[in-house]
C-alpha cells in the first residue's frame, strides 16, 4: 500500500517519536520550508532520522547530503537519482535496495546489509562499507572504497562495466566476485 507524504510532514512525526513509514512515497509538491535543488530533488542535507523503518518507500530524487540514518530500515527502498553523499548509514539494512544512479561518495555504510542491491550507475567513492552480495553493478564506481575485508563483492553478483576501488574495471557481463575485486 502507497502513502503518499510530504517531506514535512515526515520529519514532524518523526520529531514526535514515531519511526514507522514503511511504504511511503515522499511527495515532492505542496514542500513549505524545503526547497527543490537545481536537479529538482527534494533537499533534506543532514537530517537525523535514525533508526526509521523506509522499507519499500519511494525516496526518488531526494537529496540526503550528510544525513544520518543509522540503524535504519531501508529493506527494498527505491532511491533512484538520490544524493547520500557524506551521509552516516551504518548498521542500516539495505537488502534489495534499488540505488539506481545515485551518489554515496564518501558515506558510511559500515555494518550495513547491502545483499541484492541494484547499484547500476551508482556512484560509492571513497565509501566505507560491507562487502555487496548477489548485487547489481552495471556501470557502478567503487573509486577509493573501503571494507574490512578488503573485497566489495561477495556471492554472485553482475559486475558490467564497474570500476572497483584501484581503478580497474571490470568489463563483463560477468557473474561472480570479478577478477579485480579490491
Amino acid at each position: 500500500m502507497v502513502w503518499e507524504i510530504t517531506a514535512e510532514e515526515l520529519l514532524e512525526r518523526y520529531a514526535d517519536g514515531e519511526r514507522n513509514f514503511a511504504g511511503i512515497k515522499l511527495a515532492h509538491y505542496g514542500l513549505y520550508g524545503f526547497r527543490r535543488s537545481k536537479h529538482s530533488g527534494l533537499d533534506l542535507d543532514g537530517v537525523i532520522l535514525r533508526d526509521i523503518n523506509l522499507r519499500g518507500a519511494d525516496l526518488r530524487s531526494v537529496y540526503l547530503i550528510g544525513a544520518d540514518l543509522t540503524g535504519a530500515d531501508l529493506g527494498g527502498i527505491f532511491l533512484e537519482s538520490c544524493c547520500l553523499e557524506g551521509a552516516i548509514i551504518r548498521d542500516a539494512n539495505l537488502f534489495a535496495a534499488n540505488v539506481t544512479h545515485s551518489s554515496f561518495d564518501k558515506a558510511d555504510l559500515r555494518g550495513s546489509i547491502l545483499s541484492q542491491m541494484n547499484a547500476t550507475f551508482g556512484h560509492f567513492w571513497e565509501v566505507q562499507m560491507r562487502s555487496l552480495e548477489d548485487a547489481i553493478l552495471i556501470e557502478a564506481d567503487f573509486r577509493g572504497a573501503h571494507t574490512d575485508d578488503g573485497l566489495i563483492c561477495r556471492g554472485m553478483n553482475l559486475i558490467w562495466n564497474t570500476t572497483m576501488p584501484s581503478g580497474t574495471v571490470i568489463r563483463g557481463p560477468q557473474w561472480g566476485n570479478g577478477r579485480d575485486n579490491r
